[in-house]
C-alpha cells in the first residue's frame, strides 16, 4: 500500500527505485525513512508540501540540524545521497525545473575498517557442530554459509534449493539489483548443505528456499543478524557483531592466501574495485613479516 506524503512525489519515487532500479528491500526502506524524515522537516519547519518550494538553503539547514543532533556523519552522508537521488528523479521527470541538491557536496567521512575476526575463532565455531536440533543446526548453517561464501544477508535468505549444486560445488546468488553470480563452495560446506537437506526431508520441509524455519517459513534479515550476533558473542568476539563481519573475514582470508583483488571483487558481487578495497587490510603482524623477509636492510 502506498504511503501518503502530500505532493512531494515520494510514493512515485519509491516505486521507481523498487520496480525499475531493482533496489533491495533494505535500500528501499532506508530511502523511505530518509524521505519521510525530510518530508516531516519541510512540513513542520517551513510548511512546504511540494518539491518546487525546496531550495538549496533548506537542504543545507536540514543537514546542519542532523549534524547538530549528533547523528553520525556516515548516516547523514547516506541521507544526503538519498536526497540527491530523489531530486535527480524529479528533475528527470520534469517535476521540478532545477535540482536544489545539485551543488550539495558529499560529506567526507573517515573510512573505518571492519573488525578483524580471528581465523581461530571461525575454526572453533565451525568445529562445534550441533546435532539433533533443527534450530541449532540452522543457526550453525547460517554462520557457515556466510563465512564460506562471503554472501550478503539478503542473498543468503533468498537462496533457492535449485540455486545450489553440491556435486559441482557451485551456488548461484542473486545479488544487488538482481545481478546473478556463481560462487564456488568448499567440499566441507557442500557436505554440510547435503546433510541439512537430508534433515529437511526428514522433517517434511519441502520448501522453495534452502534455509527456512522449522515451520517452513522464509528467514528474515533480523533473524540472520541475531544469529550472528549471538554466535560471535558466545565466542567473545569484541566490537561490532553483524553478518558483514563474516563477509569481511571471507574476503580477508582469500586475499591473505593469494587471491587477486579482481577475483575477490567478482566473488563478492561488487560493481567496482573501490568497494572491494575496503576488505584489503592486512594485519600489522603480516606487514611486519613481509617487511622483515623482503626489505634489503633486514
Amino acid at each position: 500500500m502506498l504511503i501518503s506524503m502530500g505532493n512531494l512525489f515520494i510514493n512515485e519515487f519509491l516505486q521507481y527505485i523498487i520496480n525499475q532500479k531493482k533496489y533491495s528491500e533494505n535500500t528501499y526502506l532506508a530511502y523511505k525513512n530518509d524521505l519521510e524524515e525530510f518530508s516531516n522537516f519541510l512540513n513542520q519547519t517551513y510548511k512546504i508540501y511540494t518539491p518546487t518550494e525546496v531550495s538549496n538553503e533548506i537542504i543545507r539547514t536540514w543537514i546542519s540540524n542532523l549534524l547538530l543532533g549528533k547523528i553520525e556523519a556516515v548516516s547523514v552522508k547516506r541521507k544526503v545521497s538519498t536526497l540527491k537521488t530523489y531530486f535527480k528523479y524529479l528533475k528527470k521527470n520534469e517535476i521540478i525545473n532545477k535540482n536544489p541538491s545539485s551543488n550539495i557536496a558529499k560529506l567526507k567521512t573517515p573510512k573505518k575498517l571492519p573488525p578483524i575476526l580471528n581465523p581461530e575463532t571461525i575454526d572453533k565455531i565451525i568445529d562445534n557442530k550441533p546435532f539433533n536440533n533443527y534450530n541449532k543446526i540452522l543457526e550453525y548453517m547460517v554462520v557457515c554459509m556466510l563465512f564460506g561464501t562471503g554472501i550478503r544477508r539478503n542473498e543468503l535468505i533468498n537462496i533457492l534449493e535449485s540455486n545450489v549444486d553440491t556435486n559441482s560445488r557451485l551456488i548461484k546468488v542473486l545479488g544487488k539489483r538482481n545481478k546473478e553470480r556463481i560462487i564456488p563452495i568448499p567440499i566441507e560446506l557442500a557436505e554440510q548443505i547435503e546433510e541439512f537437506r537430508n534433515l529437511k526431508k526428514q522433517l517434511n520441509l519441502n520448501t522453495e528456499y534452502l534455509f527456512v524455519s522449522k515451520k517452513g517459513k522464509k528467514l528474515n534479515p533480523t533473524y540472520i543478524y541475531k544469529v550472528v550476533k549471538n554466535k560471535l558473542t558466545q565466542y567473545n568476539v569484541n566490537g561490532r557483531k553483524s553478518p558483514h563481519i563474516l563477509r569481511h573475514a571471507y574476503a580477508t582470508e582469500l586475499l591473505k592466501n593469494g587471491a587477486s583483488l579482481l577475483s575477490v571483487k567478482e566473488l563478492l558481487g561488487h560493481s567496482s574495485l573501490a568497494s572491494t578495497q575496503v576488505y584489503t587490510h592486512v594485519n600489522i603482524e603480516d606487514l611486519k613479516n613481509i617487511y622483515i623477509k623482503n626489505h634489503p636492510k633486514q
